[in-house]
């Protein structure tokens, strides 16, 4: 006699259908959106959807019909009523072979339970051996029995065989809806179900149309009219396309238009169309070198992109509306229809993952970043995008169960890092030159050094020498008085200048110190409280203390390392605390090269970055702020830090060389990174401007005003390899 096993079994309730379709299914415009994937994966030409009134909750029907390849009863047994099939999962394109799947969570039969209580399915499918065609009808399927019966087995359908239809497909018919479907709720479907197609793929060539028809709904019926929720967007289409939804059309009457491509590697080419300054397209490049270890990002496979672009100036804004065929728009109208289309959405193949691209969804956080660079930074508001991103096979990007969004993984980490580079390192910077250079953006600059020269009145001296010898040396003691009372004022000015500036500027980078500075406190907060917690019971000989001692080192180094950060972002943000400066004095720069090296010390290290100083000239003595030299060095050094590890640069080198120019000393700064692109060189030193993603862009105004003050220049030098500056300041007094 077999002896009996000790086991237990899964005995899975009725009601995990429902409940695994509540938590699945967001709400009924996605359950509509994952019928619509069936039909498209079942080869389908076309899916209709139908809507009969009353569309009341507890009446009304729903039914979704296609032309594809149907079910078999098999089909049907072994698939359809399988929850969470593998089938979709095991194959990564449909049946014929030409398009990638995309319901491929086996979640269909929950989107029809979501939508209502009843359902009744026939499918027509071609048998095994192809010449055979067989309809099947599974009627009355009472989603509620689900609720209502113990176990999933025991609850059971019956079907029929009737003669089998002409064509293949599937039609389902939902009924007693569990929403009631106002006008404004189909609105909003038809919105979704357009912003669900690719603008890229083109109606007239598409292999899979989907109509929304809403005939029956009248104004008798439903005190709306559907027919004119559809066709209100195309007016003039031809009667064989009525109900017909299409994709929101291609935004070519943006001012700044991107396509191109990344591949796996992170590297991106393509062009830039600068539509407002009706320009050809030029090429544009990017690389971004995946972050692994620092940023926890994986691959995130070839991404398609394809950006749109407006300035919302008044006349731009209407402008760019006209052209679209909107006819004479006020600002205000056209800004609302552009807020309406914004948003970078995320397509695989050509299907949009939701809720990338709906006008409130600022997932790569565009307006975050604009709130500190508003001139320079682009804003959700101002940007339609298109993104294609490959399976999740090959991207990595995992659709979430319920549909609403991708995982956030590495892969879409990655994702997020490549498009924020291209805005940043690229198409920020090209808008912003180009705008500058047509007069449209506005420079913030102050220069005391050609004030300076006009005071000092030599320009003056060739008509003093027209004068009578008489008379020349009475006009030289008056221009001299007049200049020397000018440069008094100008001195006077000068100061309160700088103090409104270094205020200003502070102001400006605030939001920039709390960022950085909230992440290191929090962390130091946590820990040390942490630590506290340890203490009683950390010197004992219990297994939790031998486990407290083990993790202390490391809060340790991470409480050293976030204090360091603070001390680094405090001691930034020094020379713009405001006051009087006091007098110029004597100091040693090279002093302050060995003091900024020694500030980034833990930085270079980490990134590998090696130095060389050079001071052949033995120059120890210059005139002048020292906290002006050392917050353009710092400012500098910092710059060459983050792009040397940016670009992930061989050997990465930055140099130092100190020499004597007659009455000034030279301090070169330079690295062997891939250097500043020419186009960009006029703008670095504006405020507001910069080519990192999250750059503040003060860092290079604030060390060029700093220099000003201490009578010296700061400029940007043209080398084929690298970045160079040249800083040049007094030796003696002035």
């Amino acid at each position: 006699m077999a002896e009996a096993k000790n086991t237990l079994s899964f005995k899975p309730r009725a009601r995990i259908i429902r409940t695994i379709g509540d938590r699945l299914i967001s709400g009924p415009e996605t359950a509509v959106i994952e019928l619509v994937k069936n039909s498209h994966d079942a080869d389908a030409n076309w899916v209709r959807i139908r809507f009969i009134p009353p569309l009341t909750a507890g009446s009304g029907s729903i039914i979704v019909e296609d032309d594809g390849h149907g079910m078999t009863l098999n089909d049907i047994d072994r698939k359809w009523m399988e929850p969470a099939t593998t089938d979709k999962v095991d194959s990564e394109t449909s049946r014929s072979g030409k398009r990638k799947l995309l319901g491929s969570k086996g979640i269909g039969r929950f989107a029809a339970s979501k939508l209502g209580k009843w359902l009744d399915l026939e499918s027509t499918a071609y048998l095994k051996d192809g010449s055979t065609s067989q309809t099947t009808v599974v009627s009355n399927i009472n989603w509620d029995v689900f609720d209502e019966t113990e176990y999933l087995s025991d609850i059971e359908f019956e079907y029929e065989h009737p003669v089998p239809a002409l064509n293949t497909g599937t039609t389902l018919r939902i009924r007693e809806l569990r929403d009631t479907w106002t006008e404004s709720k189909l609105r909003s479907l038809f919105q979704e179900l357009r912003r669900m197609l690719s603008p890229l793929d083109i109606a007239e060539d598409s292999d899979f149309k989907i109509y929304l028809d809403l005939s029956e709904c009248t104004e008798e019926r439903c005190g709306f009219s559907g027919g004119a929720i559809v066709n209100s967007a195309f007016p003039d289409r031809e009667e064989s396309n009525h109900h017909r939804v299409e994709p929101f059309p291609m935004l070519s009457s943006c001012d700044y238009e991107v396509a191109g491509a990344f591949d796996e590697e992170g590297n991106f080419d393509g062009t830039m169309t600068i539509h407002r300054g009706r320009l050809e397209p030029k090429k544009i490049h990017c690389s971004v070198p995946i972050k692994i270890e620092e940023f926890g990002e994986k691959p995130c496979g070839i991404v398609l992109v394809h950006l749109f672009i407006f300035d919302r100036e008044a006349e731009a804004v209407k402008t760019a509306m006209q052209r679209a065929g909107m006819g004479d728009l006020k600002a205000k109208q056209a800004r609302e229809i552009l807020d309406s289309i914004s948003g970078v959405a995320i397509y695989r193949d050509r299907f949009r993952i939701r809720p990338y691209g709906d006008p409130d969804n600022d997932w790569l956080t565009l307006d975050t970043l604009r709130v500190q660079k508003p001139g320079f930074k682009i804003g959700h508001n101002q940007v339609s995008g298109v993104l294609v991103v490959d399976s999740e096979q090959r991207s990595g990007l995992i659709e979430q169960s319920n549909r609403e969004g991708l995982e956030e993984n590495g892969s879409y980490l990655r994702l997020k890092r490549l498009i924020s580079t291209l805005f940043s390192e690229v198409v920020e910077p090209k808008r912003y030159s180009f705008r500058d250079n047509a007069g449209i953006g506005r420079r913030n600059q102050t220069d005391f050094t050609r004030i300076y020269e006009s005071a000092y009145m030599r320009w003056a001296e060739p008509m003093v020498a027209d004068l009578p010898i008489d008379l020349q040396i009475e006009a030289r003691e008056k221009i001299a008085r007049e200049s020397k009372r000018l440069i008094g004022y100008l001195k006077d000015l000068e100061e309160k200048q700088s103090i409104l500036e270094m205020k200003v500027t502070l102001g400006l980078i605030l939001g920039e110190v709390l960022h950085e500075g909230r992440a290191p406190v929090a962390f130091l907060q946590d820990e040390s409280r942490r630590l506290l917690r340890y203490w009683p019971t950390l010197c004992s000989d219990s297994e939790e203390a031998l486990r407290q001692r083990d993790v202390t080192p490391g809060i340790l180094r991470g409480m050293n390392i976030n204090a360091d950060k603070l001390r680094l972002l405090f001691k930034a943000t020094e020379p713009l605390a405001g006051g009087r400066r006091g007098k110029p004095t004597q100091y040693n720069p090279n002093q302050i090269v060995i003091d900024a090296i020694q500030l980034f010390r833990s930085k270079l290290d980490e990134a590998g970055i090696d130095t060389s100083h050079k001071n052949d000239d033995a120059i120890d003595s210059v005139f002048g702020y020292r906290e002006d030299l050392a917050t353009a060095i710092t400012n500098i050094l910092d710059n060459a830090i983050f792009w040397l590890d940016h670009h992930e640069i061989r050997n990465p080198l930055v140099e130092f060389n100190l020499s004597r120019d007659q009455d000034s000393c030279v301090i070169e700064i330079s690295d062997n990174g891939k250097g500043i692109p020419e186009e960009f060189r006029d703008q670095i030193f504006d405020v507001g401007f910069s080519l990192k993603p999250k750059g503040t862009g003060l860092g290079l105004s604030i060390a060029r005003e700093a220099i000003g003050r201490s009578r010296g220049t700061i400029e940007y030098l043209d080398r084929e390899i690298g970045a160079a500056f040249l800083i040049r300041i007094p030796v003696s007094g002035f």
